[in-house]
């Protein structure tokens, strides 16, 4: 997904000519820690809350004032992850976007980019989730669906990252299925190594049942 399809104008951008104090009313208005600024040759960089408020000057114009603005923007073409990084690298909770000719476009936010990621990767649908530590040289998306699809499930979504251990692959699943017990037996029995699940197991109903039943008893 490219960053163009998540370009906000809710947040609006300030002017050089504008004061410290309007921006600090647009932050606060805006429940924003940092603003993009824009002057006379476009875009200037990010001014964060806590710079303008050590100003005692309201009336001072932002170009006035002695600070550095945070030089930080992503390419329209670019992906969303690489927004992810920007605000993580730079502190921030958005990311002003310029087109080519470096013309500001507007905002795209981490609140965004995290709606999009839930939206793409199915974390709406219900289901649950596994993590497998898989040997690099032996990870298999269709062998690892295959192990899943047996037991009557399918994986909505997969991604990998390095594992702490080397020479695996950390593989997180997604699945539709909101009890995993199954599925975790099947890929037990295929060797895997199940490093997480995050599910509700269908045993629940009576393991909880036999808790009350043991705790009566106690009481009797």
């Amino acid at each position: 997904m490219l960053v163009r399809d998540l370009i906000s104008d809710l947040v609006p951008p300030l002017k050089t000519t504008d004061s410290v104090g309007r921006a600090l009313s647009w932050m606060n208005a805006l429940k924003q820690k940092e603003l993009p600024v824009i002057g006379a040759n476009g875009y200037v960089g990010l001014i964060r809350e806590e710079e303008a408020a050590r100003e005692a000057d309201l009336d001072t114009q932002l170009k006035d004032l002695q600070i550095s603005f945070i030089r930080v923007y992503i390419n329209e073409y670019q992906h969303i992850l690489d927004a992810v990084r920007l605000c993580a690298s730079h502190d921030t909770s958005l990311v002003p976007v310029l087109d080519d000719p470096g013309r500001y476009l507007g905002v795209i936010s981490v609140n965004d980019i995290i709606n999009a990621l839930a939206t793409s990767n199915s974390l709406d649908e219900p289901g649950g989730v596994l993590v497998l530590d898989v040997a690099a040289d032996k990870y298999s998306l269709s062998e690892i669906s295959r192990i899943v699809e047996a037991e009557g499930a399918h994986v909505l979504s997969a991604s990998t990252n390095p594992s702490s251990e080397p020479g695996k692959t950390e593989v997180t699943l997604r699945i539709d299925r909101v009890d995993l017990t199954r599925i975790m037996a099947g890929f037990f029995r295929n060797d895997y190594d199940v490093k997480a699940s995050y599910h509700q197991s269908e045993f629940q109903p009576d393991l909880q049942a036999r808790y009350d039943a043991f705790m009566n008893y106690l009481k009797m």
